[in-house]
């Protein structure tokens, strides 16, 4: 997110470490653990899935330094020899005089990271997998035991800090027929308040009739999706570079569940379905909300639905202004444009705590430091409007 990862590195905000009493809260829809150091332990499975659990093939100072070998990992080799930026991370390297590997701690050791959100102006936190895509995407059987399997993991790590941090669910949609069940069991027995969603499958978009019992269920438990891009991807992933890599995935990634779920009617048929998109910025929005809008303003007749086309009950606009949610970054310069289309009660804060992409500690008292927004915008970015999508 942003630019603070260009290697330069930013000094403390004068307001890291002290808050004026009358302060609003502040709620972090996106920060991220380090489960990837530890995947032998996040999944663990058993009975006949068993032989599937990751196996520890080499360690060394760090927890960073462990190394598994394990059957779902879902790209090839050299997509992950292209994507690797490890060393970002790795204490040994010293980016950032160490800072940025401190930071990492924070992505296993839920004290560490208590001490890191206060710093950072974070009373309440939503927390993704960092490989988000290990049991979002990993096909049949596998795939729902990976994400039984992460959700109890994750549940027990945070369990100490209810109603402070919040795990989100994570749903296989490699395994369609699964979903219904895990989120209820999410909601109900695991009390989460939002489901991750991958953005595609390798057999499906996510428009797809397979997923439909999901999305009833979703409607029916009242909770948020949160469609969280990986970077990796059908297109990206034929780059040879991270940037080249990153730049692209979270777009590509977030524009192909939002035509899916669009332009695929499932919001006409779900009209109660919230969606957040991440990591984008709130700008990229406004391009694909013009360009469905144009489209649909040519494909709306009755000819192009006879042939498949033009479904949807409303303007494309509609549905981007009302069932879906979008994360800004501290630093984007046309934040008040996105408000004005967008609509400001589809605007939510987002850090992505610990990544090196991440503003932080800065990114709430930048937001609070912007000039080009009231301070009523800003509080309803920073908190009520992740309290009214969260119905708290």
């Amino acid at each position: 997110m942003g630019g603070g990862w260009q290697g330069v590195r930013r000094m403390p905000h004068p307001a890291d470490h002290r808050r004026p009493a009358a302060m609003t809260m502040t709620i972090d829809l996106d920060s991220h653990l380090r489960e990837e150091y530890f995947l032998d332990e996040v999944y663990k499975l058993d009975g006949e899935l068993a032989e599937k659990t990751p196996k520890k093939v080499g360690s060394g100072k760090y927890p960073i330094d462990n190394q598994y070998e394990y059957a779902f990992f879902p790209w090839t080799k050299r997509e992950e020899q292209s994507y690797n930026h490890d060393w970002v991370y790795h204490p040994d390297y010293n980016y950032m005089d160490g800072e940025m590997a401190a930071r990492q701690v924070g992505g296993y050791d839920m004290k560490v990271r208590m001490q890191h959100n206060a710093r950072a102006q974070v009373d309440k936190q939503f927390i993704f997998p960092t490989g988000i895509t290990n049991a979002a995407q990993a096909p049949g059987k596998l795939g729902a035991a990976l994400a039984r399997a992460y959700n109890n993991w994750v549940f027990n790590l945070c369990k100490d800090y209810k109603g402070i941090l919040f795990p989100i669910g994570v749903m296989p949609a490699g395994c369609p027929e699964a979903m219904a069940a895990e989120a209820e069991y999410c909601v109900k027995t695991l009390g989460m308040q939002a489901l991750h969603m991958a953005c595609f499958t390798r057999e499906h978009t996510m428009d797809d009739p397979a997923f439909e019992d999901f999305y009833a269920m979703v409607s029916k438990l009242d909770v948020p999706i949160f469609s969280h891009p990986n970077s990796r991807g059908p297109s990206q992933s034929r780059f040879k570079t991270f940037t080249q890599i990153h730049a692209l995935g979270r777009p590509f990634n977030s524009c192909m569940v939002l035509m899916a779920m669009l332009l695929g009617g499932v919001f006409d048929r779900h009209p109660n379905l919230k969606v957040v998109f991440f990591e984008c910025s709130a700008e990229w929005p406004m391009y694909w909300m013009h360009r469905m809008d144009d489209d649909h303003k040519f494909t709306d007749g009755e000819i192009f639905k006879q042939h498949g086309m033009g479904q949807i009950e409303h303007m494309p606009s509609y549905y981007m202004k009302k069932n879906c949610f979008y994360t800004c970054e501290s630093d984007e310069k046309y934040l008040g444009r996105a408000i004005e289309e967008m609509g400001l009660s589809q605007i939510l804060f987002a850090s992505d705590y610990p990544h090196f992409d991440s503003e932080y500690p800065n990114t709430v008292p930048d937001i609070k430091a912007r000039t080009d927004i009231t301070a009523s915008q800003k509080e309803m970015i920073l908190c009520k409007n992740a309290e009214a999508l969260l119905g708290w």
